[in-house]
């Protein structure tokens, strides 16, 4: 399990959050097996692994929701550089642990839900190609939408050349760019939905502060930038699995091109669910009359980053957009270009 929390650790500190990153070191040591949440992670019936189930960071972001409720604020000198030593903070970190056991034990039963709003900037830039491409406007389906900030994708601003989206969005996405930019092509989104299995509604305090939980302590400046976007008031996701989700959403005909995608979410699906999306995406698309594009951003075990991939239909093709940081600090832009 200790191998779990480092590779947790280094991943944090490759997206800057280097607090965190110590946070998880620590952690690892501090975990007493004969408690119920010692019980829990070391017979975790799944794949406890950051690619998977990801059981470090679920139990980094139950840390973080005891700080932000008010319930353990003696963790608060972990997230201030130099507040505390590495001896001091195991002993800390072992109390609070044992206080809030079962707290933290129902706490890491569910995923993370990060719904970072960054990776929207891969979202417009594909939804621009896709316009130019097929001239169609979207309706979006979105697996694993977690609190709907990113079904508000068209109502962000893409700082990029003369830019992509309202410039006078409170959501500003500047990542680094590399490689040609897509075609501005203005596109209408007449109909946004999305699933998720706990989807969080940022009306409730409690899911709320779950949201907040996973955006790294040390990292103000992703929790300002997901204000923002709540402050666009996101749609609630259904409550759903993904696949009888796009059941339900297959079951009219479509008007225009009907964009699915996922952001990060897919290593959370079943092996068996990843192959009922699929073959049912493929069937449908390969039947309807409409357009159907499926957008994948995520882990496809390549490096840097995560794949942007696009599948189409009734063509059937596969078009690799490109490369797109984790974060969406960064993307590397390979799509075809289209001409004007």
């Amino acid at each position: 399990m200790k191998r779990h929390f480092e590779r947790q650790a280094d991943y944090c500190s490759a997206f800057g959050a280097d607090l965190t990153a110590r946070l998880l070191r620590q952690l690892s040591n501090c975990i007493c097996a004969s408690s119920a949440l010692g019980q829990r992670i070391f017979n975790w019936p799944g794949d406890p692994a950051p690619e998977a189930d990801n059981i470090p960071l679920r139990l980094a972001g139950g840390l973080h929701a005891l700080l932000l409720a008010g319930k353990a604020r003696e963790l608060a000198p972990i997230y201030r550089k130099g507040a505390i030593a590495d001896a001091d903070m195991q002993t800390l970190l072992q109390a609070v642990l044992q206080r809030h056991d079962s707290e933290l034990t129902a706490f890491i039963e569910n995923a993370p839900q990060t719904n970072e709003v960054r990776r929207a900037a891969g979202i417009i830039a594909a939804a621009h190609w896709l316009k130019a491409y097929n001239g169609c406007d979207l309706i979006a389906s979105e697996l694993g939408a977690s609190a709907g900030l990113n079904l508000l994708f068209d109502k962000f601003h893409l700082a990029l050349g003369d830019g992509y989206g309202p410039q006078n969005s409170p959501v500003q996405l500047t990542p680094q760019w590399q490689g040609p930019l897509p075609r501005p092509a203005h596109f209408c989104l007449r109909d946004a939905r999305g699933c998720d299995l706990a989807p969080l509604d940022v009306k409730q305090p409690q899911d709320l502060l779950r949201l907040r939980t996973y955006i790294w302590a040390d990292q103000p400046e992703r929790r300002a930038r997901t204000d923002a976007a709540i402050s666009l008031n996101p749609p609630l996701p259904q409550k759903s699995s993904a696949i009888e989700f796009l059941r339900q959403r297959f079951a009219q005909p479509w008007t225009g091109c009907h964009l699915i995608y996922s952001t990060v979410a897919w290593q959370y699906f079943s092996k068996e669910e990843q192959k009922d999306i699929a073959e049912l995406i493929a069937t449908r698309g390969a039947a309807s009359k409409s357009p159907l594009a499926w957008l994948r951003i995520e882990a496809d075990g390549n490096s840097p980053g995560a794949g942007m991939r696009l599948d189409l239909w009734p063509e059937q093709k596969r078009i690799e957009l490109g490369r797109i940081d984790f974060h969406g600090r960064w993307i590397t832009w390979a799509a075809p270009q289209l001409g004007h």
